[in-house]
């Protein structure tokens, strides 16, 4: 009757699903019926096993390089049950499995460069999507206030027209006193050169013409000024449109282009 060193090589193959003698297999099952101590080791080497499996994935291997390898490793498992039969049974897994921390261990450090860099991917993501989320609340925030202006009934408006010709061209002008705010709409404006621009200018009641923006018309004659004033709580006085240099001035450089509709 063998003893525990005895099935060393098989029980290693048998662990393996490679055991292909059909007498060795069958004694080797009949002893596991009777040994708790090898049918413990058994579970051992599928533990090994299912953790190598998990660990080492890639293409499945020729089969004449399998059967090398098996032949190799029962080879060294049946050299080392001849020179070790007097050790614990605890000892009998084949020198073969210690190479499954080491192809544990660079598995996880490729996983790990791989999740590193996905994680510093995800922030490029998220930093670029949070400044996209910022400037469309600043819009958002800017449209609602805009709107906000349009419907206030204490927000001064006033209507530009052009001086000289009907009054085609339109500059819808939006003054909140309190706030300092102003906000203009122009359409069907005149086309100007490239370093030409048009400039609002608030007319006080007593003193010069105050800058309040500038706009240079697109290709269907529109434009917008948003403006904030320094000094809030001017009076509106009145407002009009002069065609100045690119950027415009601080004092109107000749006569005004649109005065409000009378």
């Amino acid at each position: 009757m063998k003893d525990h060193a005895q099935f060393a090589d098989t029980l290693a193959l048998y662990a393996m699903g490679s055991l292909e003698d059909r007498q060795e297999l069958a004694e080797l099952e009949a002893h596991l019926g009777t040994c708790g101590e090898c049918r413990r080791e058994l579970a051992a080497l599928r533990a090994d096993m299912a953790l190598f499996a998990m660990s080492a994935t890639g293409p499945q291997p020729p089969q004449r390089a399998k059967a090398r390898l098996m032949q190799a490793v029962a080879a060294e498992t049946r050299r080392n049950a001849e020179k070790q039969k007097t050790q614990v049974v605890g000892r009998l897994r084949s020198r073969w499995f210690t190479l499954v921390p080491i192809a544990a261990a660079m598995i996880l450090a490729i996983a790990s460069f791989t999740l590193l860099r996905e994680v510093q991917d995800l922030k490029d993501r998220n930093a670029e999507l949070i400044l996209k989320v910022i400037d469309a609340e600043g819009k958002s925030q800017q449209a609602q206030e805009m709107l906000a202006m349009m419907r206030n009934p204490k927000v001064f408006q006033v209507t530009l027209v052009s001086a000289k010709t009907p009054p085609q061209p339109q500059m819808k002008t939006f003054y909140d006193q309190e706030k300092g705010h102003v906000l203009l709409f122009a359409s069907n404006a005149p086309q100007l050169p490239d370093d030409k621009d048009y400039e609002l200018w608030l007319i006080p009641a007593h003193g010069a013409p105050i800058p309040a923006g500038t706009f240079h018309p697109d290709s269907r004659g529109s434009g917008m000024i948003t403006y904030q004033f320094e000094t809030k709580g001017i009076p509106p006085g009145i407002f009009a449109i002069t065609i100045e240099p690119k950027g415009g001035g601080l004092a109107p450089s000749g006569a005004p282009v649109m005065t409000p509709a009378s």
